[in-house]
Parts: C-alpha cells; structure tokens; sequence
C-alpha cells in the first residue's frame, strides 16, 4: 500500500463506509494522483510530491465541498454509526427473499406500460371500415384499456413498495454492510450470474428482432392501410417480454446492489444530477405516448405514425449520453486540483 493509500486510510477511518463516501475516496485518490505526477514532472522527487500533496489537500474536511460529501461529514463519527448499524446477515437473507418473492410486480408493471397501446391498436385495426374510420366503440373501448392497464402498472410498483416497506432502511442504504453480509451478497451475485446473462442475452434479443413484425406485414399486406398496427402490437409485445423477461431475472442484482451498497447508475437520465435532465426525463415517455395518439387520431395515418417509437428511441439515447457527459465535465471539475502552494 503506497503513502496516498495509507493516508486516505486515516482520513476515512472515522466515517462509515457508505457507497458515496467511497466514491469520494476514489475520486480524492484520483485528484491526488493527478497532482502527484504534474509535481513530479515538475522536477520533485516522488517522495517530496507525496509530501507537497499530503500538505496541500489537507484535512477531509477541507476537500469536502469539492467532493460534494458536506452533507456526510456534517455527522459526527459516534451520530453516523448510530444512524447506520451493522446490517445482520438474518435480515439480509429476509430482505433477499422479499424481493424475489415481489420482483413479478414491476416486471409485470412496467410490461404494462408498453402493452397499454395494444388493445386500442388492435381494436381500430379491426373495426375500421372502407372509408378508414374505426367504430366509435372500439376507440373508446380501447382509450379505456390503456387506461387500465396504466393504472394496472401503477398498482403493481405501488405495491411493491409497499410489500418492501420493512425493509426500507435497506433501500436507502441507510446502514453498514457487515463482513457476513458482503460475502452472502457475493456469493449470490456469482450464483445468479448465468441466470442474468441469460435473461439480458435473450431479452436483447427480442428487442433486436422486435421491427421485423412491422416490416414484415407492411411489406405483405400492402393493401391494407391498417395491417401495420398488427405489426406494431406484436412488436410492442415483443420489447415488453423482453423488458419483463430482463427485470424478472435481475432481482438478484436488485438486491446484492442494495446489499454491497453499490452507487446507482447516474448517467440515467433520471437520476441525473442536472435537473433539466431529470425534468425532461420524468416526462419524455408520458409526452412521446401523447404525441403519438394525437397525431394519430389527427392524421388518421395509422401505418405511419408508428415511426414516431424508434425516433423517439434514438432521442432518449442522446438524451442518456447527454446526461453521461454532464456527468462527466462534473466529476472532471471536482478532480481538478487547488492551486500549488510554492
């Protein structure tokens, strides 16, 4: 172990060891590297570089509001052990369970939020007439079921929650994973590797082959202004057994990255720490659904408003790596060293 280590060592010592203090240890470690070999290049020998860094970055403290930790140093040593306990391993088995036994929920949620446009489409496929309209009945029969289904897929993440209320604490990581803990969580991460590889591997696969039912029956049923909403709801069928398949298995992933406290991933839009990013993300898929029934219902060009979902696709990947770099240019920021002190 090198000074640097040694000295990280002492400063984190006092604090738990909570996911964003060791983010902060490894983007401190980073900054001090950085500032290490510009001294050395400098012409300092590598243990007078140690010694100008050591004395230049200080106390935690002192870095604390260039890492963005104020808010978990602003405990004391004694408040924050109180306020984390050491998570048993009993607990952790229960908890473990709990989600396994509830992970159908937001699968089956959020396979109801693609779903929910299914019925309307096959409903208007199937009733409209010569002329192009559909009967008044079906569209109404089919708003109603995307409704229900909407609101079906709402119930399920609600109840969920509520199924996992005792294990809250758990959830927000407000505590301190034990030796016994990391190596149950360990061990189940490596069990279930398989498992989830498989699942992601066909889930993917599904939704690579998920437009070939709507070229397919545009390309043979030509004559037919209406048939490629047949093809959208079975492609719609396909990404929501993917996205079900993919969450159903990846409850042990769910679960050990609450157990080992891993930071979530926060290049999702919606975790972003910009907040016009989190804004337009919370409503890009309410506004795109909106979107896409108004200018169908307006346009009645069923056949083709379906473009508007892959269009839609490719924006909110921009709008993920939009988020990654902002991401980024914050964490380059907070890496760049205070000025030498000569």
């Amino acid at each position: 172990m090198n000074v640097i280590d040694s000295y990280l060592d002492t400063l984190f010592a006092p604090y738990p060891d909570t996911a964003r203090l060791r983010e902060a240890r490894t983007e401190l470690r980073a900054m001090m590297e950085d500032t290490q070999q510009g001294l050395i290049a400098d012409g300092l020998t590598e243990s007078q570089a140690v010694g100008r860094v050591i004395a230049e970055f200080g106390t935690l403290e002192e870095v604390a509001p260039v890492l963005g930790i104020d808010t978990e140093l602003s405990r004391s040593p004694e408040a924050a052990d109180a306020a984390l306990p050491e998570l048993d391993v009993f607990r952790a088995r229960e908890y473990v369970e709990a989600v396994r036994r509830t992970q159908w929920m937001p699968a089956t949620g959020l396979a109801l939020f693609v779903l929910c446009a299914v019925p309307l489409l096959l409903l208007i496929a199937a009733t409209t007439d010569p002329s192009g309209s559909p009967a008044g009945w079906a569209v109404a029969a089919g708003i109603t079921a995307v409704l229900v289904l909407v609101a079906s897929g709402i119930l399920l993440l609600l109840g969920r929650d509520l199924r996992l209320k005792d294990f809250e604490d758990i959830d927000e990581g407000d505590f301190t994973p034990g030796p016994q803990v990391r190596a149950f969580a360990e061990d189940l991460e490596r069990e279930r590797r398989s498992a989830v590889t498989i699942a992601s591997a066909v889930a993917i696969l599904l939704w690579i082959l998920c437009a070939l039912p709507v070229i397919l029956v545009s390309l043979l049923s030509a004559e037919m202004s209406f048939a490629p909403l047949y093809g959208v709801s079975l492609t719609l069928a396909m990404v929501a057994a993917g996205l079900a398949i993919m969450t159903g298995a990846g409850w042990s992933d769910t679960a050990t990255g609450n157990l080992l406290q891993e930071p979530e991933d926060e290049d999702d839009p919606e975790r972003s720490d910009n907040p016009v990013v989190r804004a337009v993300a919370a409503i890009y898929w309410p506004v795109a659904a909106a979107i896409y029934l108004a200018w169908s219902f307006l346009s009645g060009d069923w056949g083709v408003t379906w473009v508007l979902w892959p269009v839609a696709g490719v924006l909110y990947a921009g709008l993920s790596s939009l988020s990654a770099a902002l991401r980024g240019d914050d964490v380059d920021r907070r890496r760049r060293p205070r000025g030498r002190r000569h």
